[in-house]
């Protein structure tokens, strides 16, 4: 009581001093009073402080109470929220499809969402989605392509040609499966393919050739030269010993333009030669130089005649 009178109690003798009943008061009184006066005022002022520690103590339990309240709402709240997360079915956002197309005579590059790029040549499709989702990056082919393919392990890269399911994880390739070729052919210049069709399935690696022949639904693997398949996407044309019939099937491809022939024997005529971005008068004027007596001559409609005579 006298730390009491001097405000030095501290909490435990506080609780102490409450637990004081009138009686240990009354044979205290000689020692601690020192006039009726003292007696009244130090009791009210214990009776006050007794009185405020309740209330304190109230408020904290009250406040503790709160406390664990609070602590109720917020872990219901994130009960309630996992419970919404595991139990509500995911929002799916539809994935657009997208196709680019090449007219002949035009090329097109173009990257696609995984950083994959992809050189398309002339007359080709490519459709392939805005953005790749699942396990796989599927896109289809009809026409030429090269293709850089950006490396995923984890996510194989999937080229579909008609019948033919092409594989990679991260390598660069061409394909050529235009719809009226009797085959289609991969031709790999980096890392590893799978090229498969139905029941068959090769694996090639670099300077290596898939061709998968549409007659017979087989598919065999040769070494080759790979610069003989890929210059195109740099702007090289590339003949050896190749027919004419053939040459203007690639320039009619090249420039979008269409040949005939004023007699069928010419188309027999043989090429060897590489053009490197030129335009195509130049290469018309390069296979008439180099085939002595052989002529051409500029149609209606983007069309050129072949005549004349072939010097092999």
């Amino acid at each position: 009581m006298k730390k009491y009178q001097d405000g030095t109690l501290n909490h435990r003798e506080e609780l102490l001093l409450e637990e004081f009943d009138s009686r240990l008061l009354h044979r205290r009184k000689q020692g601690v009073f020192h006039n009726p006066q003292h007696k009244r005022r130090t009791g009210q002022k214990l009776q006050r402080a007794i009185r405020n520690s309740i209330a304190r103590r109230s408020i904290l339990r009250r406040i503790a109470w709160g406390k664990v309240a609070a602590s109720a709402v917020i872990l219901l709240g994130i009960g309630f929220s996992l419970y919404l997360k595991w139990n509500t079915p995911a929002q799916t956002h539809p994935v657009t499809l997208l196709e680019k197309h090449t007219d002949w005579g035009q090329k097109l590059s173009l990257t696609l969402s995984d950083g994959t790029e992809v050189r398309l040549n002339s007359g080709s499709t490519l459709k392939f989605p805005e953005r790749f989702t699942g396990n796989i990056r599927k896109v289809e082919l009809s026409g030429e392509a090269f293709f850089n393919v950006s490396k995923n392990p984890e996510r194989p890269f999937v080229i579909t040609s008609g019948e033919v399911r092409t594989t990679v994880l991260g390598t660069s390739f061409n394909i050529n499966t235009f719809p009226d070729s009797p085959a289609v052919t991969v031709t790999v210049a980096t890392g590893k393919v799978k090229v498969a069709s139905g029941q068959h399935a090769v694996f090639l690696g670099p300077d290596e050739q898939g061709v998968f022949d549409k007659t017979t639904n087989r598919i065999s693997r040769r070494k080759t030269d790979i610069s003989n398949f890929i210059q195109w996407k740099d702007g090289i044309i590339r003949f050896e010993d190749t027919s004419l019939s053939e040459v203007t099937k690639v320039l009619e491809a090249w420039y979008g333009v269409t040949f005939v022939f004023a007699e069928e024997k010419l188309k027999n005529c043989h090429l060897t030669a590489i053009y490197n971005n030129e335009i195509l008068s130049v290469v018309l004027e390069s296979i008439k130089y180099a085939k002595k007596g052989l002529q051409y001559e500029y149609l209606e409609d983007h069309k050129i005649l072949i005549k004349g005579r072939c010097t092999d």
